[in-house]
């Protein structure tokens, strides 16, 4: 053993029964990123939320799904007793006679707004 590694042994079983010396705190970043990206999908979220709350559109598409639940569970309000119209993006599927292009084509616009994705525009 050298003398060096002697000194240190002996100088660790002195110190053995005093407490450490005190050192100031630490902070630790990483515990304050810990929420971050919590954080970042909560404010997407709400951005979301807002922007489609806001948008006409959105409220007035919404408006229309109201309606129709209300009707087909058979809950709508005294004088609405039929289906609201459909709007030029419905969900709702239609006929194809109601469809079809003119010389009885049929394409993808057709079968497009067959299934309620595309407004009849011809």
């Amino acid at each position: 053993m050298s003398e060096k590694d002697r000194d240190w042994y002996w100088q660790q079983v002195r110190n053995q029964n005093q407490p450490p010396p005190e050192q100031p705190p630490r902070r630790d970043w990483r515990a304050l990123l810990k929420p971050l990206p919590w954080l970042l999908v909560l404010a997407l979220l709400i951005g979301a939320g807002t922007a489609l709350w806001r948008n006409p559109a959105g409220q007035h598409w919404l408006q229309e799904r109201w309606i129709l639940l209300q009707s087909r569970l058979g809950l709508a309000p005294e004088g609405t007793s039929h289906a609201p119209a459909a709007s030029r993006y419905s969900d709702s599927p239609r006929r194809l006679s109601e469809c079809i292009k003119p010389g009885n084509v049929i394409d993808d616009d057709v079968r497009a707004c067959v299934k309620g994705y595309r407004p009849k525009t011809w």
